[in-house]
């Protein structure tokens, strides 16, 4: 029991110092010149730990008096200093008491703590993705084309056979039939068959000739 009392007053302690850390680290002085009845410069910023001095370098006495009674150097002799250490934020305004139309400002700034650093991250796993399926496509089908068609040819015409032209003969005959004049044999004997022969042929053409000279006319 007594251990952990040790332990928790030492964790307190170190505590304070480290919150005192920045407060240490950051404290610095800055610098007011008193000169020419006037304060140089005549506002300054400062943050809280730091101290500010007055150098009074005119041949004559001035003070730093705060106007709200926070400070006051009383008689600053020629070549003399005064210092102050501000313990708190806020604006402060000044006077000298003895030319009371000196004015300055001093505004103090509440220290900055450093804002803890973040532990690095991890860089993010790269999520590996399938590469894309490509989705097989179908040959494009080529449209059905009508196949040409061949043009009926026209069949050569048939010659249509006309009816056969009776051939028409010119006879020239004389308008009245042709006797023959059969020459009688010689009476000396009967006629031979070549002669009968040739005479039946003559009646038969002449029967024709006779038939057609009748159609045509």
């Amino acid at each position: 029991m007594r251990r952990a009392a040790v332990v928790w007053a030492a964790a307190l302690v170190v505590s304070g110092v480290l919150l005192e850390l920045p407060l240490v680290a950051l404290a610095a002085t800055s610098s007011v010149n008193i000169q020419n009845t006037a304060f140089a410069p005549a506002t300054i910023t400062v943050h809280v730990g730091d101290t500010v001095t007055w150098t009074n370098r005119d041949p004559f006495s001035h003070t730093s008096t705060s106007d709200t009674g926070a400070w006051d150097s009383h008689v600053v002799t020629a070549g003399g200093s005064f210092s102050f250490t501000f313990a708190s934020a806020g604006t402060f305004a000044y006077h000298c008491a003895i030319h009371t139309f000196m004015h300055g400002t001093i505004v103090v700034q509440a220290p900055t703590t450093p804002q803890p650093t973040a532990p690095p991250t991890a860089p993010p796993t790269p999520i590996r993705t399938a590469p894309p399926t490509i989705a097989a496509t179908a040959p494009p089908t080529l449209a059905p084309t009508d196949e040409p068609t061949a043009a009926p040819t026209t069949a050569a015409p048939t010659a249509t056979p006309s009816p056969p032209t009776a051939a028409t003969e010119t006879v020239s005959a004389s308008p009245s039939p042709v006797a023959v004049q059969l020459t009688p044999a010689p009476a000396s004997g009967a006629p031979g068959p070549l002669l009968i022969g040739v005479a039946a042929l003559a009646v038969v053409a002449l029967g024709a000739i006779a038939f057609f000279v009748a159609r045509r006319s």
